[in-house]
């Protein structure tokens, strides 16, 4: 005759040992896909910038309201000091000086952190735009 053995909390001790695994590889696909989602945001955002400062050379205030107009949805929302803005030099026709340079920057706070309030991402795009019409 064979004996067999009652396996009856087998699965319970298997079902603590893996979930907190199983829990931690959800959430970090979760965060990973939201940071990546926030920075297609700021990619876009930039992208914008760099066609309007094609057309309108020189109107940095005209780049950066474009760029947080882009970014309003954004939790915590982005500030003027996270947005760099080199407009090209109007009477200068070095190429150097002919570009207009945006670069953002925005940190991304880590929605299921391990410890405390969780870590933070530093997000960042930049373009150089070409102002071939000169600047204005």
């Amino acid at each position: 005759m064979v004996t067999r053995y009652k396996t009856y909390g087998q699965s319970l001790v298997e079902l603590t040992l893996v979930l907190p695994l199983l829990m931690l590889t959800i959430f970090g696909m979760v965060d990973f896909a939201l940071a990546y989602n926030t920075h297609v945001f700021i990619r876009n955002a930039v992208a914008e910038g760099g066609y309007y400062a094609s057309q309108h050379p020189g109107d940095a205030q005209g780049v950066r309201d474009r760029i947080l107009h882009e970014l309003d949805n954004l939790n915590p929302a982005i500030t003027n000091n996270d947005i760099t803005i080199t407009t090209c030099v109007p009477g200068i026709y070095d190429p150097q000086a002919m570009q207009t340079a945006i670069t953002v920057t925005y940190t991304y706070h880590v929605i299921f952190g391990l410890a405390g309030s969780g870590p933070t991402i530093r997000l960042s795009n930049s373009t150089t735009v070409p102002q071939f019409g000169g600047c204005h």
